[in-house]
């Protein structure tokens, strides 16, 4: 019986994963080509989790290099393609007003919840004006400009608001929870090979004070200031060489927030309210414009 049994015994097929052990034991080489693909999957794997791990790192502490990256490569004159490759999809399009460019269509993007980009194109999709505002006091991206004498640099939320005296200030406050802007315009010419740069402050975003020595003179003066020059209306647009001391020492006090250039042989006018993003175009809860100004 017990020979019977061993003949059985011997009898039975090994399985699969018995002769893979059998086999593994005996070839030495495959033994090496496991032990390989196993440390090739954990050194991917690892590494993986590093690339994620610097991503989110990236994303949500050291965000502002990235993004200072993307608006270098961004200039007035530039196709709105190259807009969206590195910002993506405009969150807001509209129809502006007919011009001798054409008709124009303003795209605003807000590629992060901290900044807003804005970019009139006319019908060939070619960018005619754009505009950057910084709505966090972090975030400080650089521009160069021509003030007619030199080029000077300007940093979002960090430069106090330069005022050259060939510049140009336009200037609205309309109500308690409507549009304010001050705005300093280089109007194009040679020198600034035929662009038209602009700087300043718009309430579609908080405004941060560099000093503040008079902080509840803004409406005072712009009444004042509408009635010297007799606009007859909510905006004023004068030589920067015509503001009084008061009207200079105000718009020192801030730091700029919104800087603007067109393309070549192009002006300003191509916006037809305030330079930048439209805060009255932006939905209520994306915009700071109850609580934004001085």
């Amino acid at each position: 019986m017990g020979e019977t049994d061993g003949e059985h015994t011997q009898g039975i097929r090994p399985t699969l994963g018995q002769r893979f052990k059998d086999l593994t034991e005996r070839s030495l080489p495959l033994i090496a080509i496991l032990y390989v693909s196993s440390a090739i999957t954990a050194v991917s794997t690892f590494v993986t989790a590093c690339v994620t791990a610097g991503q989110w790192y990236q994303q949500n502490f050291n965000w502002q290099a990235g993004e200072y990256t993307k608006l270098a490569k961004l200039h007035a004159g530039y196709t709105l393609e190259k807009f969206e490759e590195e910002l993506g999809r405009p969150s807001i399009q509209i129809a502006l007003s007919k011009t001798n460019l054409g008709n124009l269509t303003q795209n605003t993007f807000q590629p992060r919840s901290e900044y807003w980009v804005d970019a009139v194109t006319d019908p060939h999709n070619r960018v005619v004006a754009y505009a950057v505002t910084s709505c966090d006091s972090d975030f400080n991206p650089s521009f160069a400009y021509w003030d007619g004498e030199q080029r000077r640099g300007v940093s979002l939320n960090k430069t106090p608001f330069p005022l050259p005296s060939t510049s140009k200030v336009k200037a609205y406050i309309s109500g308690a929870i409507g549009p304010k802007y001050y705005f300093a315009i280089r109007a194009a010419d040679s020198i600034s090979a035929n662009r038209s740069y602009a700087w300043g402050v718009t309430n579609l975003c908080p405004w941060k004070a560099v000093k503040s020595t008079h902080p509840d003179a803004w409406v005072d003066w712009f009444s004042s200031a509408v009635r010297r020059f007799e606009t007859g209306g909510y905006s004023i647009t004068v030589n920067a060489n015509e503001l009084d001391k008061l009207g200079r020492d105000l718009m020192s006090e801030y730091a700029v927030n919104t800087y603007a250039e067109t393309a070549p042989r192009v002006d300003f006018s191509v916006y037809p309210d305030q330079i930048g993003a439209n805060p009255m175009l932006i939905p209520p809860a994306l915009s700071h414009l109850p609580w934004s100004g001085p």
